[in-house]
């Protein structure tokens, strides 16, 4: 009985003494550096038409190195994506989304099947569809 008691008393002390209830703003110190990573950063992309740097939306997209970006196809058509360098992005179905991690700086990209839509990652400006006839 006189361990329940004992045991009792020091939940109390410690419920009171935590702050139940005493208004005053206070600050919060932290204890040391955080051991959590923050999440990487992600942003979505559009795919709003099949031509022109206007069928991405943003275009240019802004995005982080190891950062995700989710590609979300509101047309009615699939769209292969490609890095220009050749790098596989992947192929978004109608009316789907894929996601995909940024390993590197960015570049500009584009649709295999629709050649005038192109875009850029991180960077300035959205890059000028190639002339007609020109398919890379």
């Amino acid at each position: 009985m006189l361990l329940i008691s004992i045991s009792l008393s020091a939940l109390v002390l410690w419920a009171v003494s935590c702050g139940g209830g005493g208004g005053g703003g206070g600050t919060t110190t932290p204890t040391g550096p955080s051991t959590s990573t923050p999440a990487p950063a992600s942003t979505t992309v559009n795919i709003v038409s099949s031509a022109g740097s206007g069928a991405f939306n943003p275009n240019p997209v802004q995005v982080p190195s190891g950062g995700m970006i989710q590609w979300s196809n509101a047309t009615g058509v699939a769209h292969v994506l490609v890095m220009n360098d050749g790098t596989p992005i992947g192929t978004v179905g109608p009316g789907a989304s894929i996601t995909t991690t940024l390993s590197g700086g960015g570049g500009n990209f584009r649709c295999t099947t629709h050649p005038t839509m192109v875009g850029s990652i991180n960077g300035a400006a959205a890059p000028e569809p190639p002339p007609p006839g020109d398919d890379y």
